[in-house]
């Protein structure tokens, strides 16, 4: 039972101080989604120019959400060391990494599973008519 209470203890504590080891760690993920975030449009972009219709689709806000995923991050590094109360608790930690693993895997999934098959899909569907059928035709 104190080991459990002790747990909650470490990971609910309002204020656990500014005795964090891992600020270099965090700030060096941080900087590696943000840049990430960046080549990620830029490469967005060429598939874009390219005509995958379905990526643009499928993709359009992945870079965006990356960026969000590092403010957060630099957020609570910053709250962390300056041990603001309820700010500064391991919980919000805990829970942006598990957020972003869970982020993660899912456009994992999407992008070597959903995506393939929507490419097929949508090469394979029948091209449309240009014409339109309300106007005047010959008969």
């Amino acid at each position: 039972m104190e080991i459990l209470k002790n747990a909650s203890h470490y990971v609910f504590g309002i204020a656990p101080g500014q005795a964090f080891s891992y600020y270099t760690l965090s700030l060096i993920v941080a900087g590696i989604l943000l840049v990430f975030a960046i080549f990620f449009k830029q490469y967005y972009s060429k598939k874009v120019k390219n005509g995958d219709f379905v990526f643009k689709k499928m993709f359009k806000k992945v870079p965006n959400q990356v960026i969000y995923f590092a403010i957060g991050l630099l957020f609570l590094i910053g709250v962390r060391y300056e041990n603001i109360p309820y700010f500064a608790m391991r919980l919000w930690l805990i829970l942006l990494t598990i957020g972003f693993g869970v982020y993660l895997v899912r456009q994992l999934y999407k992008y070597f599973k959903i995506y393939p098959a929507e490419l097929d899909n949508f090469e394979s569907r029948p091209k449309q008519k240009t014409e339109n059928k309300y106007l005047p035709n010959k008969r």
